[in-house]
């Protein structure tokens, strides 16, 4: 055994300075620069947080509270948590700036800088001091990340009744194609193929005119009304904010391929369109329309989604995310079924009861769900509108 004296060797790793910047700018160079780096996802792209936060989130009355860390030493931006503060039902709720909008959340930071945010133990006092006043922290659609664990370590956290489902992309169109579609669902898709040709001149667009992609957005609302409104029940796009947020959205993005507006025309006539995130070879497929009333015996869905997969590969994705909803479309589709998580902490009584409550309906919704398959049939053969 040594005895010898233990020399105390000075930590080199620098101070981690943690704030809440209401203010924050995410078109700004740092989180620009940051995010780049990051694993994080195209909803916590600069542009679509920015336009978050000031057109969606002050339109809910929510307040935003963005958690930073940075090197004390010279301000580097380390890690944003995009969080808001809003009041609904009674309950104050701290959760991630998402508004029903995005499919992912979580913290943006780079991977290679984890260990150092990891190895500092007052980062959970730290930011649990910093944080406004609230009744119930509410942190879903998340991903497993060790950070997230570091940061809160408190929470009480639950797999979600949804999945996501990402589709992987390798090789040739063919090749995958005929690998990933079981031989009933290419004959399918073969057949509607036909039966489209038949029907007229058919062609798939990617829109990069704003003019353009102003039309397909009003034909894509009126598409998703007459389904919703079929269906009893309310479309997103309803919401004039919403809409004119994806819409400012599409149009952007489409200047840097950050977007992608995409319509199957029968006779120069849209008939299906669909709206999606790309982001560092992963598109992330978000809404989609349909002219159910006139063309549905043509599965106009179907055939949009097989074109939009074959862009993708062509664009080079290696990933084609169907997002969250347990659609069954999406299986059929290559998509692989990935667990996301929801966290949750009470401050106060009126949070512990409004946590106990969630956690209720989400066991009900999750038991709910065998007894009502039948109505998946409808699903299963043309892809549901998507929030």
């Amino acid at each position: 055994m040594n005895f010898a004296p233990r020399m105390h060797v000075r930590s080199e790793a620098p101070a981690l300075a943690l704030a809440v910047e209401s203010g924050f700018d995410f078109s700004g160079a740092d989180y620009r620069a940051l995010q780049q780096r990051s694993a994080s996802s195209a909803f916590q792209a600069p542009g679509w947080l920015d336009a978050l936060h000031r057109d969606v989130g002050v339109a809910f009355g929510a307040e935003p509270v963005t958690v930073t860390i940075r090197n004390e030493s010279d301000r580097r931006l380390m890690l944003v948590l995009p969080l808001a503060r809003a009041r609904r039902g009674g309950v104050t709720y701290l959760e991630f700036a998402d508004f029903g909008l995005c499919d992912y959340l979580g913290p943006v930071y780079d991977e290679a800088e984890a260990p150092l945010l990891l190895s500092d133990a007052t980062l959970p006092g730290r930011l649990a001091a910093a944080l406004p006043r609230h009744d119930l922290l509410a942190l879903t659609k998340l991903r497993e990340d060790p950070l997230m664990a570091h940061l809160f370590p408190a929470a009480r956290r639950a797999r979600m009744r949804i999945s996501a489902y990402p589709a992987q992309l390798r090789g040739d169109w063919k090749t995958w194609r005929d690998a990933s579609l079981d031989p009933s669902q290419r004959r399918e898709l073969d057949i509607k193929r036909r039966r489209l040709d038949r029907a007229g001149k058919s062609a798939f667009e990617l829109l990069r005119d704003a003019d353009e992609i102003t039309r397909a957005f009003e034909t894509l609302r009126r598409y998703r009304t007459e389904r919703f409104k079929a269906l009893g029940a309310p479309d997103v796009l309803d919401h004039e904010v919403i809409f004119t947020f994806y819409r400012r959205m599409a149009i952007e993005g489409a200047r840097d391929g950050a977007t992608r507006t995409q319509c199957l025309c029968l006779d120069d006539e849209p008939i299906a369109v669909m709206f999606g995130l790309a982001q560092r070879g992963v598109y992330a497929m978000l809404m989609v329309g349909l002219d159910i009333a006139r063309h549905g015996r043509l599965s106009p869905g179907l055939l949009a989604i097989e074109d939009s997969l074959r862009a993708a590969m062509e664009a080079g994705d290696r990933v084609y995310d169907f997002t969250i909803g347990d659609h069954p479309y999406k299986l059929r589709f290559g998509g692989k079924a990935t667990p996301l998580h929801e966290w949750y902490q009470a401050r106060t009584v009126r949070g512990y009861a409004a946590m106990f409550a969630i956690a209720l309906v989400r066991e009900a919704k999750r038991k709910l769900v065998p007894l009502l398959k039948h109505r998946a049939g409808i699903a299963a053969k043309e892809p549901a509108a998507q929030g």
